[in-house]
């Protein structure tokens, strides 16, 4: 559960109605670095094709940018016009996307050419997730397209736990532009990363959705644990 006995003093955390919803995305969409709610832990959330708010969001948890952010979609079908999923892998993407989104499942992806190069460091993947959480679900559609994502967190700063409200706002609340509540709806306790590829599935990080669940859903193709 969101603790948000002490996150709520901070200035810049606002509840989220529909008008501040708008605000938050005209702030995304104009470069800004916000703090919105997740299914796992609030994070900083961020234009996807801008380099400089990706460097910034880097620069606010104190990490260097070497590593690829996650682009998180609208629905569930959106998988194919960011990715170039070979003939062969496509049932099994789609499988898993029937079966898990939006919920806590990252997949990890051969990416098209409409993901910038500086999401993802210059590699050939990229992560995707679709959230259940009415308030970023919201905020997307003022959007109009994905936006990356990343823990609400100094680096290093909150391993093993969620970011809630309260964290969020001591750690990096002076640095974003905006805190954009949301409640606990769909909360989780971390998402699972899976890679296909090659006819196969490969468990990068295991979440709440378990290698069970995975095999469960891909009968037939194979499940490999990468952790």
């Amino acid at each position: 559960m969101i603790d948000t006995s002490a996150g709520l003093h901070h200035p810049k955390v606002v509840a989220a109605t529909e008008q501040n919803i708008r605000r938050a995305a005209q702030i995304v969409l104009a470069g800004g670095v916000i703090v919105a709610p997740s299914d796992t832990n609030l994070a900083l959330t961020l234009d996807a094709w801008n380099e400089a708010a990706i460097e910034r969001a880097f620069a606010i948890k104190r990490r260097p940018a070497t590593s690829p952010l996650t682009l998180f979609l609208r629905h569930p079908v959106d998988w194919e016009r960011y990715t170039r999923v070979p003939a062969a892998d496509r049932p099994a993407v789609q499988a898993l996307a029937a079966a898990f989104w939006p919920g806590p499942l990252n997949l990890v992806l051969p990416r098209s050419d409409e993901v910038p190069d500086f999401l993802v460091c210059g590699g050939s993947t990229v992560a995707l997730g679709v959230v259940s959480n009415p308030t970023l679900q919201r905020l997307l559609s003022f959007i109009g397209r994905p936006v990356a994502m990343t823990s609400a967190n100094l680096s290093g700063r909150a391993d093993g736990v969620l970011v809630d409200l309260k964290l969020a706002s001591e750690q990096i609340g002076d640095e974003v532009d905006l805190i954009l509540e949301g409640g606990h709806q769909g909360t989780t306790a971390s998402s699972t990363i899976v890679k296909v590829h090659d006819g196969r599935a490969t468990i990068l990080r295991q979440g709440d959705v378990r290698p069970g669940d995975i095999r469960d859903a891909l009968a037939g193709v194979s499940v490999q644990t990468g952790f």
